[in-house]
């Protein structure tokens, strides 16, 4: 062992929290060192685990950070972490738990086996659950089928972490991987634990069960099944009193009126977000006609949706093309991007998206302008400026339409646009249909024809809104853009697509999304879009 890492251990044995910070530092900061370092640091690393943490935030702080760089070694060191796991108290199991987690399928075969070797040492099983919980990687459901077993202990502890551990690992891997045999294992050892004697076994087991159903892994006779003794539990079964635990009947109570088949008092404002018809664009790229009366009443141009295809998705925001309120229709276009819109696309007509919400956002800057409007739209964006070019048009201004794409089979919607537009030009990079080149070339010839242009629109690519107000920023025409900033809940309370308007943050999906293109920060817009560009790939590995 090297000089140098006998220098880190000495400061990690310290318990001055300024020496092991500076440690862990250090460690931070090592390249090339052998599996025996990294052992012998994961060893010392590992003490931080089991220090009363309680009223130091500092030494919280400090054992997260060992997690983080425990990670760093890889699988040389998993047998050390297991072995260690095995007779760790509670608070340090979850730190040991999380780092061997992260090494995925490369811990499954180490963990199993000392599992077999553990069998009768209760205590160390009920640990090896813990770690069991942390897990990601689909393979960690390989290990189910024996490790299920034990929730049939006499030791309520050990049974009550098996069931809980089982439906953690329902919640963080995805459905598609749990086959019919797994799946109806769960559901029967749950089951029938909901009338174990301890009641933290019973409030495990509703609670797991609930998350079964939950991500659509129960069956039509399950979920009835389930219903019944969630009924009994609550002591709405004639026949049974309530269950006397409070920790189970809250779990009942939680889980009940999500199977409950047929809503009573909101049937009024009840959406069946139907897939009306679906026409695809160009290649990956659908224009859909969706069922949504409610929204469809209150729609105005500029405002946007959030959507949700199944129970099991993320919400991803969507402008909208167009909407007809007596028929209750609303119109997107959806392009296969990432997982969701990949997910949206393989659905038909006659299915029915699980959510919908909206209108969302501000309506557009739209009034009578003396002088020529000009709506542009790149790639799908071309959809999204339809209506606003539509009440422009109305209000009795001159209105162009631009649409750019990377060649002819991209082109979507200009027929559409040529509706709501004096004239409508087109432009693609390869020359293939309308002019060659980008929208603002198009945009400079407008503006060199035209006696005047007062306003501009432009949606589309973050580059294309970029340059069009590089472009009129100098001549001073009003340019708005609409941004597609990162959003969560679409209504201004998280945060998540907070935008830097000249100097100001702003919220994109509730004081836009059309703002002053001239004032937009797209250099903060750009770096925040890719924060997610690796779990994003990842999302698209579990199709």
């Amino acid at each position: 062992m090297s000089k140098k890492i006998n220098l880190i251990i000495n400061k990690l044995k310290s318990e001055d929290e300024e020496s092991i910070s500076l440690a862990l530092n250090e460690t931070e900061q090592l390249t090339d060192i052998t599996d025996d370092d990294k052992i012998a640091l994961t060893s010392n690393l590992t003490q931080l685990f089991y220090q009363d943490h309680v009223g130091m935030s500092e030494m919280i702080s400090l054992a997260n950070r060992a997690e983080k760089q425990i990670t760093r070694f890889g699988s040389v060191v998993i047998p050390f972490l297991i072995d260690e796991l095995v007779n760790a108290d509670a608070e340090s199991c979850a730190h040991l738990g999380r780092v061997i987690a992260v090494n995925g399928a490369n811990a499954i075969a180490p963990l199993l086996d000392t599992w077999n070797k553990k069998r009768s040492d209760q205590y160390a099983l009920i640990n090896l659950t813990q770690a069991l919980a942390y897990f990601r990687t689909p393979e960690i459901l390989q290990t189910l089928p024996e490790i299920l077993v034990a929730a049939d202990s006499s030791n309520y502890q050990l049974s009550s972490n098996v069931i809980n551990a089982t439906g953690k690992l329902v919640v963080r891997i995805d459905p598609n991987q749990f086959d019919e045999a797994l799946r109806l294992q769960i559901f029967n050892i749950s089951f029938s634990h909901l009338t174990d004697s301890h009641s933290l076994v019973r409030m495990q087991a509703a609670r797991t069960l609930g998350k079964l159903m939950g991500k659509g892994l129960l069956t039509n006779t399950q979920k009835e099944d389930l219903r019944t003794a969630y009924s009994a539990i609550l002591g709405k079964d004639d026949n049974h009193d309530w269950d006397d635990a409070y920790i189970v009947r809250r779990e009942a109570k939680r889980y009940l009126p999500r199977l409950k088949t047929t809503p009573t008092s909101v049937t009024h404002y009840q959406q069946s977000f139907k897939i009306i018809s679906k026409k695809e664009l160009c290649p990956k790229t659908f224009h859909y006609v969706i069922e949504a009366p409610l929204i469809a009443r209150k729609l105005q141009a500029g405002q946007f949706i959030m959507i949700r295809p199944h129970e099991l998705s993320e919400r991803i925001p969507l402008s909208i093309c167009g909407w007809d309120s007596e028929k209750g229709h609303i119109e997107v276009v959806i392009m296969s991007a990432g997982k969701t819109s990949i997910q949206m696309n393989n659905l038909s007509v006659g299915d029915c998206f699980k959510d919908v919400v909206g209108p969302l956002g501000q309506r557009s800057h739209v009034r009578h302008y003396r002088g020529t409007c000009v709506v542009i739209g790149g790639g799908f964006g071309t959809g999204a400026i339809i209506p606003t070019a539509r009440d422009l048009k109305a209000l009795g201004s001159r209105v162009i339409g631009v649409v750019g794409a990377r060649s002819k089979d991209l082109l979507i919607l200009v027929d559409e646009l040529k509706a709501v537009c004096d004239e409508v030009i087109v432009t693609t990079n390869d020359g293939s249909a309308g002019t060659q080149g980008f929208v603002t070339n198009a945009l400079e010839q407008i503006i060199k024809d035209e006696r005047r242009v007062s306003h501009v629109l432009a949606i589309g690519p973050v580059p294309m809104m970029q340059a069009v107000c590089e472009l009129t920023r100098p001549i001073g025409i009003e340019t708005m853009v609409s941004l597609n900033a990162l959003m969560v809940d679409g209504t201004g309370m998280c945060g998540a697509c907070r935008v830097s308007i000249d100097g100001e943050t702003k919220f994109a999906c509730f004081h836009g999304p059309d703002f002053d293109g001239h004032k937009v920060d797209f250099d903060q817009l750009t770096k925040r879009q890719k924060m997610f560009v690796a779990e994003e790939k990842q999302a698209l590995e579990t199709l």
